[in-house]
């Protein structure tokens, strides 16, 4: 067999083999890094560069999800009336409530291709929390002031409606844009929300009036070991050993058929017979082994050449052509009454 993995055939295939076990091996490196590093928040992003509000969102657009946690700088004014109150957050391990007021940002704009029927009558405004507190009527009563605000802040990814029939009016469960919207309809939104680091301004109203700032922590994980990924890397090691045992597979099956193809050439050149007696025989006639095996017949019982076989004719003594005849005893016929000799 390793003689037949030798020829060009099989080593040709190998190399195709070695090379699809390479990539393999490859991809496990690379699905293994990923598990590493897949959730690092890198520099790169770009995520704590301070950008223009208005240069990275857009109204009525969906964010991409680069966009989580990007820090911006805007200015505007709140609209006091569109405020709502978010129960079931923690912050220091208490629970409490999120007040989350509505934000005008100044040259807000609607997404490219984006029209909306009397987009002139209503006004841009996105979702921004304005702090945390653990007292509900004091969420409940909190409100923004007028005036121009200077906002630096962190993008939050909005979140998904959940129902909250059970929830006094003016609450909600989450963030949700969706729902804010349909409780405001005169207002057109973003797909995201904002967690201000700073306000600047005579109506700044960010962690005020018996609020707390909520801290600006980042969506993405920091870090971590991604299992998805290294499952991944598992499932490419396996491919590349199922590659290489397909291959050894092949190659035994192939010199299995070799051998078998042999050993049938070889036996057709072998004959073997099978020779049944007759029934009541107790041996094989002379001249069937004879035939068999190639010897004389009477090597095998039967009568040597040019003997006379049968019965002997019954004689009288005397001498025929001058010679004398001579019966074998054993070969006299035990029922022949003729006399051997004169009386």
């Amino acid at each position: 067999m390793f003689r037949l993995a030798l020829t060009p055939k099989w080593l040709g295939s190998l190399l195709l083999v070695l090379v699809l076990v390479t990539c393999f091996v490859g991809l496990s490196a690379w699905q293994v890094d990923r598990a590493r590093y897949k959730n690092d928040v890198t520099a790169s992003a770009g995520v704590d560069e301070v950008k223009d509000f208005n240069d990275v969102m857009n109204a009525q657009a969906p964010m991409p999800g680069i966009l989580a946690d990007q820090r911006v700088r805007l200015s505007g004014q709140w609209i006091p009336d569109a405020q709502v109150v978010v129960p079931g957050r923690m912050q220091n391990d208490e629970s409490g409530y999120w007040v989350v007021t509505m934000f005008a940002p100044d040259g807000a704009r609607l997404g490219d291709g984006v029209t909306v029927a009397d987009a002139d009558e209503k006004t841009i405004a996105i979702p921004v929390v304005r702090g945390f507190t653990t007292d509900e009527h004091t969420a409940m009563t909190s409100e923004a002031r007028g005036g121009q605000v200077e906002l630096t802040a962190r993008i939050g990814p909005i979140e998904g409606p959940v129902e909250g029939n059970d929830l006094p009016d003016g609450q909600v469960r989450t963030v949700s844009t969706s729902q804010i919207i349909n409780m405001f309809p005169d207002l057109l939104t973003y797909s995201g929300f904002l967690i201000p680091e700073t306000a600047g301004g005579a109506a700044a109203s960010v962690g005020t009036d018996g609020l707390e700032q909520v801290p600006t922590t980042t969506t993405r994980d920091e870090g971590g070991f991604d299992l998805q990924s290294a499952v991944y890397a598992l499932e490419w090691i396996i491919f590349a050993a199922m590659a290489l045992y397909m291959w050894f597979q092949l190659l035994r099956d192939d010199y299995v058929r070799r051998r078998l193809g042999e050993d049938s050439q070889d036996t057709e050149k072998s004959v073997e017979y099978v020779v049944v007696k007759p029934a009541g025989d107790a041996t094989i006639a002379p001249e069937v082994m004879s035939g068999l095996t190639g010897l004389p017949a009477h090597r095998h019982g039967g009568q040597k050449p040019g003997k006379k076989s049968g019965k002997r004719s019954a004689k009288t003594g005397g001498k025929t052509d001058g010679s004398t005849s001579t019966t074998d005893p054993a070969d006299a016929d035990p029922t022949d009454t003729s006399t051997t000799g004169g009386n």
